[in-house]
C-alpha cells in the first residue's frame, strides 16, 4: 500500500537568504509531499514567485506559485530595514525592491494570477484537516488568510514555521518583519503549531566540504542554486550558509531531528516582536529546543545526492 503523502503549502520569502531555495529543493526532491502550491511573501512577492517557479520548472515538477503580500500588516518596511542594508539594495522596473538573487531568466517562468491568501483559503477548504502550512518567511500571508476567513482555523492540520526564538538578545528576523502576523498566527487556535526556532536552526551551519560538493555538482538544480548562493555571498558578504529553513522541511520528514517542548509562546508587539514564554496566554506551541545536526545533514545529503 502506498504511503499517503502529506499535503503542504510552502510560504516563502525566497530570494534573500539562500536557505529558502534549499528548503524548496528538499521539499520537492524528497518525493514525500503532495505540494499543493508555493506562495511568496514580503517585498516583491512577484519576483520571488518567479524565482521559485524557475527552480520548480528546472526540476520538472508541476507545482504552481502564487505571489502574496509585499507589505507587513502594520509595520512599514522602510522602518524595518537598516540603512546599511538599504544602501546595498536596488529597485526593479516597478520601483520595488529587487531581490539579490534575481536573474532576468526568471521572468520566463509563469506564475499564477490568484492571490496567495485566496489560494491558501481555497486549499484548506478543499482538503479540510489535511493541509500543513510551512511558512519560512514573515507570516503575513498566513495571518491574512486566517483574518480574512476565520473558518479555516479548525480545518488547518498544522502550521510548522521557521522563526521566533527564546532568550535571544535580538528579535528573530521572520517575526521582526511582521510581528503582528506572528501574533495572529500564534494566538489563532490552530490545533497544532510547531516553531522551528532560531535557537536550533542556527546550529545548522553548512560545512566547507559540503559547499565544495555543491560547487562541483553537475545536477542542474544544484548548479542553479549554487549560482544564486554566489549572489547571496556577494550581496550580504556572508560566506557560511545556515540551513534555517531546510531544517523546518526536514523536521516534517523525520520528527526526531528536532526535540520540541510544548510551551506558551507569545509575541511582544511593544518590543518589535520579541518572542517569550507567557504562562498567562493560551498559545500552546510545540517549540523546538534542540537539533540533531548530523542527522539533519545526513537526510539533506541523501535527498540532494551530494
Amino acid at each position: 500500500m502506498l504511503e499517503e503523502k502529506r499535503k503542504v503549502i510552502l510560504d516563502t520569502d525566497i530570494g534573500d537568504d539562500i536557505d529558502d531555495s534549499f528548503a524548496l529543493l528538499l521539499l520537492l526532491e524528497s518525493k514525500k509531499f503532495d505540494v499543493l502550491g508555493v506562495t511568496t511573501v514580503f517585498r516583491n512577492s512577484k519576483k520571488r514567485a518567479m524565482m521559485a517557479k524557475e527552480i520548480i520548472d528546472s526540476l520538472g515538477y508541476d507545482v504552481k506559485v502564487y505571489p502574496g503580500r509585499d507589505e507587513p500588516l502594520r509595520v512599514k518596511v522602510d522602518k524595518l530595514i537598516s540603512p546599511e542594508i538599504k544602501e546595498r539594495e536596488k529597485l526593479d522596473e516597478e520601483g520595488k525592491y529587487l531581490i539579490p538573487q534575481w536573474d532576468e531568466s526568471m521572468r520566463n517562468h509563469k506564475i499564477e494570477d490568484k492571490d496567495a491568501v485566496d489560494f491558501i483559503i481555497e486549499m484548506v477548504h478543499k482538503y479540510p484537516g489535511e493541509v500543513t502550512l510551512i511558512p519560512i518567511g514573515p507570516m503575513t500571508n498566513i495571518a491574512s488568510a486566517i483574518t480574512k476567513d476565520p473558518s479555516i482555523i479548525p480545518l488547518i492540520k498544522e502550521i510548522r514555521f521557521m522563526g521566533a526564538g527564546l532568550d535571544l538578545s535580538f528579535v528573530e528576523w521572520n517575526v521582526f518583519c511582521d510581528p503582528d502576523a506572528a501574533k495572529i498566527v500564534l494566538s489563532s487556535g490552530v490545533k497544532k503549531i510547531e516553531a522551528i526556532t532560531f535557537n536550533v536552526t542556527s546550529k545548522t551551519e553548512m560545512s566547507n566540504e559540503l559547499i565544495e560538493s555543491l560547487k562541483n555538482s553537475n545536477a542542474k538544480p544544484i548548479k542553479l542554486i549554487y549560482k544564486a548562493m554566489l549572489k547571496w555571498f556577494d550581496h550580504y558578504k556572508f560566506s557560511v550558509p545556515v540551513m534555517h529553513d531546510p531544517l523546518c522541511v526536514v523536521s516534517l520528514l523525520k520528527e526526531d531531528v528536532v526535540e520540541c517542548k510544548l510551551l506558551k509562546m507569545d509575541v511582544d508587539l511593544s518590543q518589535d516582536g520579541y518572542t517569550f514564554i507567557n504562562d498567562k496566554c493560551n498559545n500552546i506551541i510545540n517549540v523546538a529546543i534542540s537539533v540533531k545536526t548530523d542527522d539533519f545533514y545526513s537526510i539533506f545529503k541523501e535527498i540532494l545526492n551530494v
